[in-house]
């Protein structure tokens, strides 16, 4: 549950909302844009290495890998008669996303130090980005009362709608499931910001449909705790927990407002029967279309509960798993991020609707079949990796391939 949706059921928020959300529809799940696969090599005694997901190598030791031949990268279109610069559609999850306009204010963001033409892009809150009143630029920062106070996010949500933006009055903080869902971590990024380069290289997400998108941190509707929120990183795709107030200058919060299908509050998650033919062995999410194992690996379920014990594995060992197991595969980052609720300190993977399991209580977090931080073997050293993980805290980090996390697999 959100936070705006409990301030919107204490009142808070009842002089706020033009219009009531987009509810009960189908947002499928974006494509991740990875395009780097995990290959064993046999020069190294099957020591993991990446590999461009085009190559042969590792669908035909490892199959059903994100970013395999035919997965997509995200993908927009224009909103009829508005520019990129007010708003943008996600195609796969039908999400309308808030476009930015160029404040001219980037350069304010900026410092140089040593030689010239070196430099880095400020980090901390200051006047630079203090909003002005009816400002939507895209340096505006914003800090998280909720209570609609000048340069609050809420009080932003409430110009946004008065404005009608693209014609929209339910504009909206969005999920860290749907703002993570923008990121394109097949992008090459530059994650030491500096003068000079192309502000494309610096962010994520995909600017060509998100111009002028700003590096830093973006605030979604999902608390951390009385003075955290969580927040999606623009420039690395991490997802942590800021300082919502933006207090004694720490990072600046931005914003990019959605509109669309929420997560329902019930009705969400539909037992089916298994492979087997077990009742309850299978989890449809109606949200976003994907079907869950009800227990976490190697847990089977038998009608009750789930038997035997979950299990810890490496990303080389996930991935093998999941590629024995007939119509079912490891979830992408994506995916598996679609699972959890987060809510002050209260952390449930999956959500607390989602129907009983009897599973262990997470405690290091899941994996995911979406490879990062590659670098291919040298003379010296030999290859490494990573693979985007949820972790056990609800935040999503790039871990090295031997730490063992639990699995969860999933099927369309």
């Amino acid at each position: 549950m959100s936070l705006a949706r409990v301030l919107a059921t204490a009142g808070a928020l009842a002089a706020l909302v033009t219009a009531p959300a987009v509810a009960g529809e189908m947002a499928k799940v974006p494509p991740t844009g990875v395009q780097t696969c995990l290959t064993l090599d046999p020069k190294l005694d099957g020591w993991p290495t990446p590999q461009a997901c085009a190559d042969t190598g590792p669908l035909t030791l490892i199959p059903k890998q994100d970013g395999m031949p035919g997965t997509a990268r995200p993908h927009y279109e224009a909103v009829a008669g508005y520019p990129l610069t007010s708003c943008v559609r996600d195609r796969a999850s039908g999400l309308v996303w808030e476009g930015k306009p160029d404040s001219g204010k980037l350069h304010w963001m900026m410092t140089t130090f040593g030689p010239q033409g070196t430099g880095t892009l400020l980090s901390t809150y200051g006047l630079q980005h203090e909003p002005a009143p009816g400002s939507r630029a895209n340096t505006d920062a914003y800090s998280y009362y909720g209570d609609a106070r000048p340069g609050d996010a809420m009080a932003y949500v409430a110009q946004v709608n008065a404005m009608r933006l693209c014609g929209y009055a339910d504009w909206r903080l969005p999920t860290v499931a749907e703002l993570h869902g923008l990121v394109d971590l097949g992008g090459k990024t530059n994650p030491d910001l500096q003068l000079g380069l192309p502000l494309a290289r610096h962010v994520i997400v995909d600017v060509r449909w998100f111009p002028n998108t700003v590096p830093g941190n973006y605030l979604t509707s999902e608390p951390d705790d009385q003075s955290r929120i969580w927040c999606v990183n623009f420039i690395t795709g991490f997802v942590y927990s800021c300082n919502r107030r933006m207090e004694r200058k720490p990072q600046p919060l931005f914003i990019r407002l959605v509109r669309g299908a929420e997560p329902p509050e019930t009705g969400r998650w539909h037992e089916a029967p298994d492979e087997r033919g077990v009742p309850g062995g299978v989890v449809e999410d109606r949200h976003t279309g994907l079907a869950w194992r009800r227990c976490e690996e190697p847990q089977v379920w038998n009608g009750k509960r789930c038997t035997g014990t979950a299990r810890g594995y490496n990303q080389v060992q996930a991935l093998l798993l999941a590629s024995r197991q007939q119509g079912w595969r490891l979830p992408t980052i994506k995916e598996v991020n679609s699972l959890p609720e987060r809510w002050f300190k209260k952390l449930d993977i999956p959500a607390a609707d989602f129907p009983a399991s009897g599973a262990q209580l997470l405690r290091a977090g899941y994996r995911s079949s979406s490879v990062c931080g590659g670098s291919p073997a040298s003379s010296t050293a030999r290859a490494a990796l990573g693979g985007w993980v949820l972790g056990g805290g609800g935040d999503i980090y790039c871990e090295a391939w031997p730490a063992r996390l639990g699995v969860r697999l999933v099927r369309e």
